[in-house]
């Protein structure tokens, strides 16, 4: 029989590290069974017993709405295989010790786990293990995970369960006026600790009950309710107090007097300039980001100060201007050595150009990956997210959704990918469909050249950027309300931990940057690579000029009906960057003040054009992304139907309005 043991714990309480520091490099990630849900696993030896160890996903709580939530939920209602080892966070004890109750409550072989003891070292608090022992029922172990502190004793407790040598007694709470209920509960369910869940109301639990139980049991709940009130509210004031006692007989705390750095930090975050220092730490991290990965917008600012030099080392030696320049000589050796065939045509102009084109995406989100991780590390990214939700809960979202839309300022991918921090599926569906409403770094250049060679008056060229960035914010928003009505969850509160303030792990930050950055790759590397080689099949059987005939009769109502401008927008759904070098290579001219000539466009036309530029269909690389995020075909179809319907009745409604004036 394999010996397995279970990780459990909210969020934040260093969960990922310890199984990280247990697995090495044996992990792998499997499906759970009959779920969709990924959860790492990784076979580890000590002292010669193989163990599997399994990290469930992290919970906040026992009403769990998302995917993942569920499934550590449904694994300690049904599920009696193994040990599990509990994590109580010692930098935020009380809660922690609160979800390790419930926990306890239904798994008698266990092992409690209070983590970060070198915080509670730093402030004072002595813990107890033989109390904390005897009034949990189970063994109790002070670990570091960060610096690997406790972990040999750990294991060998882990052990001890394992092998049958410690048996826990299992923790019973005195719920006073309720307990000759439960004991009636009990009896029907065969199990205290469902019997409990049932008179809170657990649905999972009653759902699974024949007729006449699940009746017997609704009887016991209404008579509860009666004599005593609600039975949730009363079972969660009794697990109130057993914490309380938890606290005062086993922890004893030397209090630091006067304000600490942690509260005075505090202070400016919730303050009335918190809003403003978040958005300032968010955008100081996509200005950096955009800098190593293009040496956009540093290169401007250099010139602008005349330190050329300075602006062309940052254009020549950007990460994804090195990546560029090696898909391009990969490709040049490969047109000396290959001879002409349509294999080689494919290889060079439809798998190197489409994979080579998303590749530059790579670096910007690893940089971006990091950075957030440093954020989130650090304690700082709960502070945002805390700051911000006042506003987002207008649109029904949580404070946590600043960051998809920030990264999705730098470029989509990532800022879909970012939907994952959210809590539930409802809130990640809604903002991942939204994310492409988001100006990007590669439609701003897009805008900003339209803007500059299509419009004469530099009013107007500045004004229509500034009109496109306050219209994608606010639909964004507006779209995650659109999709609210579609996915039909409820929105959730922000349930977030307040960590102290630390130094970032490297080695946890650079765990979590490598695990996100080479999901993208996996995830969307066969859908890229299909719609490359359609790309490049269209463009072989000559295609694209017809298909780029048809695209352009949308225009028709604001007069433009030139072929080459709709083969320039159907370049653009493979990257937005390609509607200027398709309009040069198809006008024959890289001169845009040419092109804008040749078009002839009235002012109405060219900024009906710039907004229609601006907020139509994803590129191949976002829609990659969505589908690999979302999973729905359907809402995939219909996000993209309803940017793309948006983008021309705005473009409609400009050029009507600009006709007038």
């Amino acid at each position: 029989m394999q010996n397995k043991v279970y990780l459990i714990a909210q969020p934040n309480s260093g969960k990922t590290t310890l199984f990280n520091l247990l697995a090495h490099e044996n992990c792998y990630v499997a499906n759970w069974p009959g779920k969709t849900v990924e959860v790492f696993h990784a076979k580890i030896m000590h002292h010669g017993r193989e163990i599997l160890l399994v990290d469930l996903p992290g919970i906040n709580s026992f009403k769990a709405l998302g995917k993942e939530e569920s499934l550590t939920k449904e694994f300690l209602l049904e599920n009696d295989d193994g040990v599990a080892v509990v994590l109580v966070n010692g930098e935020s004890l009380y809660r922690s010790l609160y979800f390790a109750v419930q926990v306890l409550e239904m798994k008698n072989r266990a092992v409690l786990a209070i983590n970060k003891s070198d915080y509670l070292e730093r402030r004072g608090v002595h813990v107890n293990l033989e109390i904390l022992r005897d009034m949990l029922g189970v063994e109790v172990v002070q670990i570091s995970a960060i610096h690997g502190t406790g972990i040999n004793r750990l294991m060998d407790r882990i052990l001890d369960v394992l092998e049958g040598r410690v048996k826990g007694k299992g923790l019973k709470i005195d719920y006073g006026v309720l307990e000759p209920y439960i004991a009636e509960v009990e009896k029907i369910l065969e199990s205290r600790s469902l019997a409990i869940k049932a008179i809170e109301g657990e649905e999972k639990v009653i759902a699974k009950l024949p007729e006449g139980k699940r009746a017997a049991v609704e009887e016991i709940k209404k008579e509860i309710e009666k004599n005593f009130g609600n039975p949730e509210e009363i079972i969660a004031m009794y697990r109130h107090r057993f914490v309380e006692s938890i606290l005062s007989s086993a922890f004893r705390k030397v209090k630091v007097s006067g304000e600490t750095i942690q509260e005075r930090l505090d202070r400016i975050f919730f303050g009335k300039f918190g809003g403003v220092l978040s958005l300032s730490i968010l955008f100081g991290i996509l200005f950096l980001a955009f800098t190593i990965n293009t040496g956009f917008p540093m290169n401007l600012i250099a010139k602008l100060f005349g330190y050329e030099e300075i602006a062309e080392f940052l254009e020549n030696y950007s990460l994804s201007g090195a990546i560029s320049l090696l898909f391009e000589r990969t490709s040049e050796i490969l047109n000396e050595i290959l001879p002409d065939s349509v294999l080689k045509d494919l290889l060079i102009n439809g798998i190197l150009a489409g994979v080579g084109a998303v590749a530059t995406f790579f670096p910007l989100i690893v940089v971006l990956n990091f950075m957030m991780s440093l954020v989130e590390d650090s304690g700082i990214m709960a502070r945002i997210a805390t700051s911000m939700d006042r506003f987002f809960s207008l649109f029904g979202l949580t404070g946590k959704s600043v960051f998809p839309f920030s990264v999705s300022l730098a470029c989509n991918v990532p800022g879909v990918m970012a939907s994952r921090i959210l809590e539930t599926d409802g809130e990640r569906l809604r903002v991942a469909l939204a994310s492409p409403f988001v100006i990007c770094q590669a439609r701003l250049l897009v805008i900003v050249l339209f803007a500059v060679f299509l419009l004469t008056s530099p009013v107007l060229q500045s004004g229509i950027v500034i009109l496109i960035y306050l219209l994608s914010a606010l639909l964004f928003l507006k779209a995650t309300k659109f999709f609210g009505r579609i996915v039909k969850e409820e929105s959730s509160e922000l349930l977030l931990e307040l960590p102290p303030y630390h130094f970032p792990s490297l080695r946890v930050v650079w765990w979590i940057t490598w695990e996100r950055s080479k999901s993208f790759i996996t995830k969307i590397a066969g859908l890229l690579l299909a719609f490359s080689i359609f790309a490049w099949l269209m463009e072989y059987l000559g295609l694209t000029s017809v298909i780029g005939a048809n695209i352009a009769k949308i225009f028709s109502p604001f007069g433009l009906e030139d072929p080459r401008l709709g083969f320039a927008i159907l370049m653009g759904f493979f990257a937005k960057e390609l509607i200027i070098s398709s309009l040069a290579v198809s006008f024959g001219t890289a001169d845009l003040a040419e092109i804008s000539a040749q078009l002839g466009l009235s002012a109405p036309q060219a900024l009906a054009l710039i907004v229609f530029v601006a907020f139509y269909t994803p590129c191949v690389a976002t829609i990659s992304t969505m589908h690999a995020e979302v999973r729905n075909f359907r809402l995939l179809a219909l996000s993209i139907a309803f940017q793309l319907i948006v983008a021309w009745t705005l473009a409609f409604i400009i050029f009507l309005l600009f006709n007038l004036l």
